[in-house]
């Protein structure tokens, strides 16, 4: 089985996806993974307040991963100056936060949905649509569940309870 283009399938490799973070340097998901592998909770912007309290409860939680040796970054595509901002604004001081990637290749790469112009106060001309990757230790999609607007996504406890469920019956997912 192969990864078709913008499509995570189960089972086939992760686009490559290498970013700068927000006070824990340079990540590239294909080094280092530990045995749990790793969760990507890609995030509208700091202008969403339900991004933020997703990404305040991802911090509050990120122990809940480490215990299953699952590495969490959080990836957008604002600034560096608006990403310092945002984790001071939200307090966010476990959590990795990635920044400045382009919302048109993630949303080509990793099958993100993308917002044009935008009414919201504050909301930049593009921006994505959240979504959240787990990306096994040897590379492949574990699962994921990709949303076309906030407030669909999953929260901290069913992202758990899917990587553990997961992890128990890998094939889930793959044809």
């Amino acid at each position: 089985m192969t990864q078709s283009a913008g499509r995570l399938i189960p089972g086939t490799p992760a686009p490559a996806l290498r970013f700068d973070t927000f006070r824990h340097g340079i990540c590239d998901i294909a080094e280092g993974a530990p045995p749990g592998g790793t969760l990507v909770a890609f995030h509208r912007g700091s202008h969403c307040k339900w991004s933020r309290l997703q990404l305040k409860e991802l911090d509050d939680r990120i122990g809940d991963f480490a215990i299953r040796g699952v590495r969490v970054f959080a990836v957008g595509c604002e600034t560096q100056a608006d990403t310092a901002a945002l984790q001071e604004k939200m307090q966010l001081i476990r959590l990795p936060l990635g920044y400045g990637l382009d919302p048109e290749s993630l949303a080509r790469d990793w099958g993100l949905h993308i917002t044009r112009n935008s009414s919201e106060e504050g909301a930049p001309p593009i921006h994505i649509e959240p979504a959240q990757v787990w990306v096994k230790a040897d590379g492949t999609i574990g699962l994921s569940t990709v949303q076309s607007g906030p407030s669909l996504w999953p929260d901290a406890t069913n992202l758990v309870r899917a990587i553990d469920n997961t992890m128990k019956f890998p094939e889930r997912g793959q044809g």
